[in-house]
């Protein structure tokens, strides 16, 4: 009943080939493309094979033996996500891939880290380099913070995910609740996991750099025998964060995968990690205002070390998450896939918040002098927060014909629910003023404690159906559709009123998307898509990012609270060089969304706004090249141009620039193999590698009202690595030219300084 996938024919001409490269692709890919077609073909060689493969899924998820996997060129990453099409390249929607190569050669120890290869990501809240406050992101300036996945499930919780345990990144851009329902507006961040595969290694790696950081990474996978195989990964991170005093990012993590049907049309995995962090966290330095306009105090000469943090600031979290992946391939036609995760996490956070600095305080700094100014917030936030989510999606996969029609038909049924409580901190002797230039940090009189009378308490519960089909009409037009249908109820309930009973919120939502995809050649696809997804208030209670979800994202007493909507137009190419080793990809892209919120300085939703929020609409391109230009040199290069504005507004503010959105985004990294040149073939492997990530200003927010501004950004970084049979050692420079960038801001309040110029170190073994 089934048959193989229909694919462009190759009677096409070669010209033909490389117009429309040279018309739809960058510059470079174009160029490299016709450079191909007029060398003579390279000799096979042996060492070009040294390229090392990720690690290989377990049943049923083996990667084919594609050059451009080998290559790095993501446009042939599988996304091992069943409801989504198989591959980056099948997927009629802008995909970046981050893969182990970039995050081993980086030494990206943090999802941010990994995430600042990714054009238009920008941090909305108080983080440092290593996500502080947990991760909260914005996907082309739109809200991402619970858009956070794992191996296509629900990532639970707020906190700072570290990559030990992270085969690659995929950041899917644009709204995308036909395929991961309620939320969702302005993309999805998936993490894939890393599994067991058959065969047997060991590998550990230390990490020594500035701050001083100390880091370990232990990794063995064990094949029990023909069919089954395990895998164990362990981490420790000890740092304190460069140029920034009192600040601390700890980390602990350990994971295990058990994988059985490496050889079998049934595979099933069985994933345990548990992640604990103990950190100072910052929440940066005041904006100063000049001639109407707030700046980051640190522009204006206090010092970038600066910091606001106390002795009794802390973040103290523990994530437990299980996973269980099934897959059958019960006939040639027909898959069946089940997967599972349930999570349980707690967090005891404080932080201390740093003021706005204006008027007399202003002028003080201006003419170098100091000010006492009281702290933001009232002094700063604290809450306890415990709470658990689960998740099941089943689907089935048919592939069939009906007359001259091929289908790729997918369906299944996703629910998930998640409870959260939290426990809002009281302080005793806690001081409230701060000096801008000198603040103080010890303060040895001051306790927390988190009265049960706080108690507060918010679920959410999704009920998601949906349907998929992929329709072959010729070899080279397709049409591809699916719809969603999402239930979603959240309730909220608090102590402090118990009388008046749980609050609740339903919203009933299609999600529906289609796109046209047409491939000319073998090799380049175009397509145009139209998307659309809605976020109902309350999708984000496991990732409040502080206290008082009684005002904040949840459902509210005698308040209809409308969802947001979010729709995508757009339209593309993809498209492969020098046989799939080199993929280019270049993006048109719309995006309007209305009913956007406001959040206040503690990252709350402020009281009525939801209901007439303001609209957003970006327009923008974006452009990428990944891979390898010759046998030795490997690229991952990305660029967006994003123009947003407001739409509606009942601040008067129709027409302003969309806060959060960088006009200009470029990140690009390239390493060299310098084996062949420089050392005998017994003598390893040595690389070289560099990069620049830019971006340009922009408005700080979520207010937008134009007030904040955020200077540009500018990292150039550089790796040197030499690998001899078992043993490993490696230098990265970051930041080099010191500058002073910010992680993260937030409106006219603050913002957080990044590290400046910092080292790595490492030295590893495997077997």
């Amino acid at each position: 009943m089934s048959q193989p996938e229909l694919s462009p024919t190759r009677a096409q001409g070669h010209g033909l080939r490389v117009a429309v490269a040279l018309g739809m692709s960058v510059g470079l890919g174009a160029g490299a493309d016709e450079a191909h077609a007029e060398a003579p073909p390279e000799p096979t060689d042996t060492a070009d094979s040294t390229i090392k493969l990720s690690a290989v899924r377990v049943g049923g998820q083996a990667r084919t033996a594609d050059a451009g996997i080998e290559a790095g060129n993501t446009n042939s990453e599988s996304l091992h996500i069943a409801r989504m099409p198989t591959s980056v390249r099948d997927t009629p929607q802008t995909i970046t891939v981050v893969p182990q190569e970039l995050i081993k050669q980086q030494r990206a120890f943090t999802l941010d880290q990994a995430l600042a290869n990714v054009p238009g990501i920008t941090l909305s809240t108080g983080e440092g380099a290593g996500g502080l406050n947990g991760d909260q992101f914005r996907i082309r300036g739109l809200q991402a913070r619970q858009d956070i996945y794992t191996d296509g499930l629900r990532d639970f919780g707020t906190y700072t995910r570290d990559t030990f345990n992270t085969e690659s990144v995929e950041v899917i851009k644009g709204p995308s609740g036909e395929y991961f329902g309620a939320g969702n507006v302005g993309g999805v961040i998936n993490q894939s996991q890393k599994h067991a595969h058959a065969g047997n290694s060991y590998s550990y790696d230390q990490t020594f750099g500035s701050g001083p950081l100390f880091r370990g990474v232990g990794d063995i996978n064990y094949q029990i025998n023909e069919d089954m195989a395990i895998r164990i990964n362990g981490m420790f991170n000890k740092q304190d964060v460069v140029d920034r005093d009192n600040v601390t990012s700890n980390r602990y993590g350990a994971a295990v995968d058990f994988g059985v049907g490496l050889r079998s049309k049934t595979s099933w995995h069985l994933t345990w990690q548990w992640l604990n962090t103990n950190s100072k966290p910052d929440y940066g330095v005041s904006m100063l205002n000049v001639g109407g306009i707030y700046r980051p105090i640190t522009d204006y000469g206090v010092a970038r070390n600066t910091s606001y943090t106390r002795n009794f600031d802390f973040d103290r979290s523990s994530i437990h998450a299980l996973t269980s992946a099934l897959r059958s391939n019960i006939t040639r036609w027909f898959t069946l896939t089940n997967d599972t995760r349930l999570s349980l996490y707690e967090r005891d956070y404080t932080a201390t918040t740093p003021a706005a600095c204006s008027g007399a305080c202003a002028a003080a700094i201006l003419s170098g002098g100091n000010y006492a100014l009281p702290y933001g917030a009232g002094g700063g936030v604290a809450y306890r927060q415990q709470g658990w989510g689960v998740q099941n999606v089943i689907m089935g996969r048919a592939r069939f014909d009906t007359g001259f029609v091929h289908h790729d038909l997918k369906a299944g049924v996703d629910i998930n629910y998640t409870s959260d409580s939290r426990w809002p901190g009281s302080f005793t002797n806690r001081d409230k003023n701060q000096t801008i230039r000198n603040p103080q940090y010890a303060y040895p009189g001051t306790s927390l404690s988190f009265p049960a009378s706080g108690y507060g308490n918010a679920n959410a519960r999704d009920l998601g159906l949906f349907l998929a089909d992929r329709m072959q009409l010729t070899r080279q037009l397709s049409l591809f559709g699916t719809a969603r249908w999402d239930s979603f109820s959240s309730t909220y309930y608090k102590q402090s009123s118990a009388n008046d009973g749980r609050a609740e919120q339903k919203s009933d939502r299609w999600s529906p998307s289609g796109s046209i995809m047409y491939s000319p050649l073998k090799d380049t696809s175009f397509y145009f898509t139209f998307a659309r997804s809605y976020k109902p208030v309350g999708t984000d209670v496991s990732s409040l990012v502080t206290v008082k979800p009684q005002v904040g994202d949840v459902a509210q007493k005698g308040i209809n609270l409308s969802p947001q909507r979010s729709d995508l137009f757009e339209f593309g190419n993809k498209s492969d060089f020098f046989h799939k080793r080199l993929g280019t990809t270049v993006a048109f892209f719309q995006i309007s969304e209305n009913n956007s919120r406001y959040y206040d300085v503690n990252g709350d939703m402020k009281t009525g706004f939801a209901d007439s929020g303001s609209g957003r609409r970006i327009r923008g391109v974006e452009l990428s090249a990944n891979g390898k230009i010759t046998r030795d040199w490997q690229v991952f290069a990305s660029y967006s141009y994003m123009d947003g504005h407001v739409t509606h507004s009942n601040t008067g503010d129709n027409g302003k620039t969309a806060p959060q959105v960088p006009h200009n985004n470029m990140s690009v990294w390239s390493s060299y193999d310098l084996s062949r040149l420089l050392l005998r073939p017994q003598w390893g492997d040595l690389k070289i590698g560099g990069g620049a990530q830019y971006s340009s200003g922009y408005w700080a927010g979520p207010d937008t009202t134009n007030t904040a501004r955020m200077p540009y950004t500018f990292n150039l970084n550089a790796m040197v690595s030499w690998d001899y049979r078992h043993y490993h050692v490696s230098f990265n420079a970051n930041n080099i030219t010191n500058r002073l960038n910010y992680a993260s801001s937030f409106s006219g309040s603050r913002a957080v300084p990044s590290p400046g110029r910092y080292f790595l170190g490492s030295i590893g073994v495997s077997f």
